[in-house]
């Protein structure tokens, strides 16, 4: 389902527990990793389609951790870190000045 950045706490809560999360645009992206820690979630790996115009012209599957230089490690349950990771990501497609479809898969955080 697509991300809505008019979309209440309630309805986003209930999105991010239902699958995967589709942004269509980075302004979107940065506006739902604004609101993930109030909710106490986190994004735990995302595809990444590059769009021209309606057709995907190339997809990177991004685990947060994984493609960082941290090729060997367990599911980590650190969400401020997991953040920090999101927000350099967004950064750094921004720079591409290329335009996104991105689906996100969340983190649990320990109980």
């Amino acid at each position: 389902m697509n991300y809505l950045p008019q979309m209440d706490d309630q309805a986003l809560t209930a999105l991010l527990d239902s699958g995967p999360v589709r942004v269509c645009s980075l302004d979107d992206l940065a506006h739902l990793a604004a609101r993930l820690e109030a909710l106490d979630e986190w994004v735990h790996s995302m595809e990444v389609v590059e769009i021209d115009g309606k057709n995907g012209i190339g997809r990177i599957d991004l685990s947060m951790m994984g493609l960082d230089g941290e090729d060997d490690w367990d599911i980590p349950l650190e969400p401020v870190r997991m953040r920090a990771l999101l927000a350099n990501k967004i950064d750094r497609m921004r720079a591409t000045g290329a335009d996104f479809r991105i689906d996100l898969w969340m983190g649990e955080t320990a109980a």
